[in-house]
């Protein structure tokens, strides 16, 4: 294969370079495609582990060789450089292979969350003309009834988990998962290992990797948290510079053969670029998570000795609830990051004590991020944590803070929307103009500014600080109250363990505060604990921002990105009040 090293842009200067040793970084970014950037590091050391999967491991040969293997078999099946190849799948090694194999010839891949609705997942296939789908064999009977409303029928290409483990698993897991499937008979069907040996016995020539900096490369999802969920399409140049910011913001020296975890979902970018191709680019040794499930993943943490971790709050707070804290040397750990949703102050600083009491030298860094800056934008310094701060941003990214809906920029300290610009910056919204067009614009210095509608503060030094999303402000009475500063005063109380604030119609005040609460212990006498929540919240709330009623759960509905789902919260006490 030939190898195209080539030079897209070169990289500026920016605020990091003040925070971070910056010899060692590269001064310009390559054109290549995401799999070639995966396949050069990969010739760098052949025989390591890459990848591991419930016990069964490739090398990084096995992983090209695997990618290369799924190549061929989209080649034979008549997919081509253009096309769309949807992936409907949790964290499985086929998944991954796809997702390379499908950039490896040019094509694009459609990134569908396999918890949506059929029809949703219909309407992002349709809307792709995607040629193929992959998907789990326990998945497909969701979509046995659709008929699709193309020309072409797209091929389904079921996996399953048990092609995945090693020997010894398979025959337990066969045996406990027994699954009988029928097929509609208007569907194209393949399993997963006949598709590889169709393309095997075929002997497809797979074509050249010509692909370019600027090639749409995949397609994801935004989480649809104030709205319909857009397709946003991410280039290679966003992928790959967003890999080698993850390598340049880490402080790790010597990262090739580290271990870390990939629970956060491939068809989200935090998981896929960050967890996955930034690491594997790096000679990680990284460690796939089928789902979430955090108690499985601190007790892999620790028995593993897993050096980097990425998640988002939920795992951290499994962590630190772990029979395993007390009894552990923690000083392996080299890098965790909280990202996906607002780290708690409170739990950041039992992380933190937590580490230290165990040894490691390294602190929980919260970073910022959106589906269309890839999944990451700003991060906390390594010798320069802030509490409460989202940290600085990327090398060569940078921020702005405006007036909303504007492009007037706004002295440090004060709060406004925060704007961002760099190489990361998504291409646009797959087929909406009128949204691309709102989300990014020129602005008078001449670059294209990411509108991100999340309200921030920039501090002197460039660090940022998250107030709000445009869409959860609730105004009382003519002031604007920021829901996840009232949150952030609820959870200030030791008898809460997470709390989400909606707003409430009222027809004096416009909306009032509703609180929705979860105690850590559920047993806990509600009067009680709702005086010293409200002794909180005056403590650090004007008068205005108060609650004014509180209601206690066992838990709280997550949204599909994992995010608490304050939209169902408000609906769902809004038409109460009717």
């Amino acid at each position: 294969m030939l190898s195209k090293v080539g030079v897209t842009m070169k990289r500026e200067k920016s605020v990091w370079y003040e925070h971070q040793n910056s010899e060692t970084w590269k001064s310009e970014y390559p054109e290549y495609s995401f799999y070639e950037h995966l396949r050069v590091g990969a010739l760098r050391y052949p025989d390591l582990c890459a990848l591991e999967f419930q016990g069964k491991k490739y090398s990084y040969r096995k992983l090209i060789n695997c990618i290369d293997e799924v190549a061929a078999a989209l080649v034979s099946s008549g997919v081509k450089k253009g096309d769309y190849v949807s992936v409907v799948c949790p964290n499985t090694p086929q998944a991954l292979f796809m997702v390379y194999a499908v950039n490896r010839i040019g094509a694009v891949a459609n990134m569908i969350h396999p918890l949506l609705s059929a029809n949703e997942i219909q309407q992002f296939v349709e809307n792709t003309d995607s040629v193929a789908v992959l998907t789990l064999d326990m998945i497909y009977p969701k979509f046995k009834n659709i008929k699709w409303n193309t020309d072409k029928q797209p091929l389904f290409i079921l996996a399953r988990i048990a092609d995945a483990l090693p020997l010894y698993a398979k025959p337990f897991y066969s045996l406990k998962n027994k699954l009988e499937l029928s097929f509609n008979p208007e569907h194209r069907v393949i399993y997963w290992n006949d598709f590889i040996k169709q393309g095997k016995a075929a002997k497809a020539e797979i074509p050249v990797d010509d692909g370019k900096a600027d090639d749409t490369a995949v397609i994801l999802y935004s989480g649809g948290s104030s709205g319909k969920p857009k397709g946003v399409m991410i280039t290679n140049l966003n992928i790959n510079s967003l890999a080698m910011h993850t390598y340049d913001i880490g402080g790790i020296e010597d990262v090739v053969g580290k271990k870390s975890l990939a629970v956060m979902p491939l068809f989200h970018g935090f998981g896929l670029v960050i967890c996955v191709h930034a690491m594997l680019s790096l000679g990680f040794h990284v460690y796939l998570l089928p789902k979430y499930d955090f108690s499985e993943c601190s007790k892999l943490i620790f028995k593993k000795k897993i050096n980097c971790v990425y998640g988002v709050p939920g795992l951290f707070e499994a962590l630190i609830r772990s029979e395993y804290i007390e009894k552990t040397d923690l000083s392996f750990l080299k890098l965790l990051v909280c990202g996906g949703d607002k780290l708690p102050e409170k739990l950041q600083k039992r992380v933190n004590k937590m580490l230290k009491n165990g040894g490691a030298d390294v602190v929980l860094r919260e970073a910022y991020g959106q589906t269309e800056c890839v999944a990451g934008c700003s991060i906390n310094p390594k010798f320069d944590t802030r509490i409460g701060s989202a940290g600085i941003a990327y090398p060569d990214v940078y921020f702005k803070i405006v007036r909303s809906g504007t492009q007037e920029e706004l002295p440090d300290g004060e709060d406004g929307e925060l704007c961002v610009s760099g190489p990361i910056v998504m291409k646009g919204y797959f087929k909406n103009e009128e949204a691309t067009a709102k989300a990014l614009r020129r602005h008078n210095d001449g670059k294209i500014w990411l509108h991100t509608g999340d309200m921030f503060s920039k501090d002197k030094d460039g660090f940022i600080y998250f107030r709000q999303r445009n869409s959860r402000m609730i105004i009382c009475g003519g002031y604007n109250v920021y829901a996840t500063q009232v949150e952030e005063a609820i959870d200030l109380c030791p008898a809460v363990a997470k709390s989400c604030v909606v707003g409430v119609k009222d027809r004096i005040y416009g909306q009032k505060i509703a609180a929705f609460v979860v105690l850590n212990n559920k047993e806990a006498d509600k009067d009680l604990v709702k005086t010293k929540i409200m002794e909180c919240c005056k403590n650090n709330l004007s008068e205005y921002s108060l609650p004014h009623e509180f209601i206690f759960r066992d838990e709280l509905p997550v949204t599909n990105m994992g995010k608490t789902d304050y939209l169902s919260l408000e609906k769902e006490v809004n038409k109460t009040k009717e």
